[in-house]
């Protein structure tokens, strides 16, 4: 029978999540995936399930976020997510009318961007998602470094004051850094609620707040497991989210968290590639970091995306963009950048100074990425002037980052 996709319905959204288990090879559980997350966060309008007669065999559903672009702005992206085909249905174009769809429905919106985290980093890039930021995944024993700089005072708060308080630090930090997303009030109930099923051995949620005479401007989220199989204190400190606007925020805050008695290891899986962590520990191999791919970005409307963003350098460059998926996203364009704002616009030329593919247009978008090592890899085909204009125009001051997987 030939597969169909189309929105799900109300009635259809338990069978929805149930897919979405199994595909990631689960069974549904209310606890770990609460129906109120799935009512509150995925609008049904954004669901695309793939149908085998009544049987959901695929799913995938889009978050309305909005995304800080270099430069400040922050412009719509379709979050892309939950996208599972089922084992019996593979290869038969499942994924790619659910992707067509999505990114359909992503365009008839005015959204310029489609963005994901990708389970395996070889799927996406046949739908023109190309990997936009990285980040660190790090290991500290907190027993030999030391954090050095001014700082505030770090006080814990309970959950509910919490609620009142991160949400402005979160919002100080999105406006400056690429690659962050949008939380609305529905989103912030649900990141900061702390069900123990999801807390596999550590304790709940703790919430530490900077302040500068008495201003809160920073803060971390961590859960700690204590250890004493060696008769010693041998606990762990698992960062979820450090968020400081601030350099005393920064520096109170680490300083903090590796001070913690009984628990000299830090484990924090998502620190910013630029962070300045590294610099304030005199010895810095103390740090130890995995570098790992993170945000995937998908360009839909290459002329909005671009005049979205700030650029580092003048000059104007033409480009001839590639897209296998959309041919229609595709095509060549001309951007010139006068102060920083970049001008672009569709060009009837066949020969452009470079040429490229969306997934290589989409890991330069955010800034995080060097045009000349692309080049020399092939990703990029173009003078070397004129992909060292582009090297200078779309590298950032600040590097990307997303501060939480979708």
């Amino acid at each position: 029978m030939e597969l169909t996709t189309r929105p799900i319905t109300e009635d259809e959204t338990v069978r929805f999540r149930e897919a979405v288990m199994a595909g990631f090879g689960e069974d549904l559980d209310d606890e770990r995936f609460p129906p109120e997350w799935f009512a509150d966060l995925v609008p049904l309008d954004r669901t695309v399930a793939a149908f085998d007669g009544d049987q959901i065999v695929g799913t995938l559903a889009g978050f309305p976020f909005d995304v800080t672009v270099p430069g400040g702005a922050q412009i719509p992206m379709s979050g892309t997510t939950v996208v599972t085909v089922a084992a019996t249905h593979r290869r038969r174009g499942a994924l790619r009318s659910m992707m067509r769809d999505h990114l359909n429905d992503g365009l008839n919106r005015g959204e310029p961007l489609a963005g994901l985290w990708s389970s395996e980093s070889q799927i996406y890039g046949r739908f023109g998602f190309g990997p936009a930021t990285e980040n660190d995944e790090i290991e500290i024993d907190q027993l030999r470094v030391s954090v050095e700089g001014d700082a505030g005072s770090v006080r814990l708060v309970p959950a509910d004051e919490a609620a009142g308080l991160l949400p402005g630090i979160y919002d100080e930090e999105r406006r400056r850094r690429p690659g962050m997303l949008s939380r609305n009030d529905k989103w912030w109930e649900h990141q900061l609620h702390d069900p123990s099923v999801g807390r596999r051995g550590y304790s709940s949620l703790r919430f530490a707040v900077h302040e500068t005479n008495g201003v809160s401007n920073g803060y971390a989220l961590y859960r700690q497991k204590s250890d004493w199989e060696t008769g010693f204190p041998d606990g762990t400190i698992l960062i979820r989210e450090v968020i400081a606007p601030t350099v005393a925020a920064h520096t109170g805050l680490w300083r903090f968290l590796t001070s913690i008695d009984l628990f000299p290891k830090i484990k924090y899986w998502n620190l910013p590639v630029d962070d300045a962590l590294r610099w304030k520990v005199p010895d810095h191999r103390r740090v130890k970091r995995e570098r790992w791919d993170a945000l995937y970005i998908r360009i839909l409307d290459v002329v909005q995306a671009l005049e979205a963003r700030t650029y580092g350098g003048e000059g104007t460059l033409t480009f001839t963009v590639a897209d296998g998926f959309l041919p229609d996203a595709g095509g060549s364009f001309e951007l010139t950048v006068t102060g920083g704002v970049g001008a672009c616009r569709r060009i009837d030329r066949s020969v452009t100074d470079l040429g490229l593919d969306t997934t290589d247009l989409a890991s330069l978008y955010l800034g995080g990425r060097g045009a000349v090592a692309m080049a020399e890899a092939g990703r990029i085909v173009g003078a070397a002037d004129a992909v060292a204009m582009a090297g200078r125009m779309f590298r950032g001051d600040v590097e990307p980052w997303c501060e939480e997987v979708f």
